[in-house]
């Protein structure tokens, strides 16, 4: 059987959403709105939506507006993003064991400082930092948890570097109210059993979710005229 390769030429991007299509199922985990945790689908979608959208149900909105778009639902993942989604960053990322491919959409018009988040009050957002990492290789269940870690770790490094504050506190932000992150991989090629900050791919991982963050986040900040 040939072997499937997840490539940058099965993403779509407008301004209402960006997709991505597998021509297989890959198993994923996720934070995402419609179809959240694990399982195993060949389609991802993270749609843009305003930022005062406000539905008594999300999970059947988004799963009618997913159908209305040509997804099947039951095969489909499906984030929110209060940003334009044409404004995606996407990037391939090449190793010894393979590849991953990376696409982040940033804003950070509601960034908060975790740390800080007890002294909030205000309602939720929709968030704006949505990550997803994209792996062709084998991945152990380990590896899954692992990666989002990893991810998360280099979303808040970008965000250091780019000195994004919690407009609240003054501090360094760390994300934004409702970040989303995704993990799907081919689980074929290579067994990749961590996904660690030192392992193989916790390395691809960490660079490619960093590199793309901090050019979303620069990206962003020129659409809104922010000094850089």
């Amino acid at each position: 059987m040939t072997r499937f390769i997840a490539t940058t030429e099965g993403f779509f991007v407008s301004s209402d959403y960006v997709s991505f299509r597998a021509d297989q199922p890959m198993k994923t985990l996720s934070s995402a709105v419609h179809n959240a945790g694990i399982g195993s689908y060949r389609a991802f979608v993270n749609r843009s939506v305003d930022i005062h959208y406000n539905v008594d149900d999300a999970q059947a909105e988004m799963a009618a507006y997913l159908e209305q778009q040509g997804f099947q639902p039951a095969e489909t993942v499906g984030m929110m993003t209060a940003v334009s989604t044409e404004h995606v960053e996407i990037g391939q990322y090449d190793g010894d064991f393979g590849s991953i491919l990376v696409a982040v959409t940033a804003g950070v018009g509601n960034a908060v400082d975790v740390s800080q988040a007890l002294t909030r009050e205000e309602e939720q957002k929709i968030g704006t930092i949505n990550t997803w990492v994209i792996v062709n290789g084998d991945l152990s269940d380990e590896a899954f948890v692992q990666a989002i870690i990893t991810a998360t770790e280099a979303k808040v490094k970008a965000l250091h570097d780019e000195a994004i504050r919690d407009p609240l506190t003054g501090t360094i932000a760390t994300g934004t109210s409702t970040d989303s992150v995704l993990v799907a991989a081919t689980q074929q090629g290579a067994h990749l059993p961590y996904a660690g900050t030192v392992a193989p791919l916790g390395k691809l991982v960490g660079h490619g979710v960093y590199d793309c963050t901090v050019r979303a986040l620069r990206a962003y900040k020129k659409v809104k005229g922010w000094a850089t």
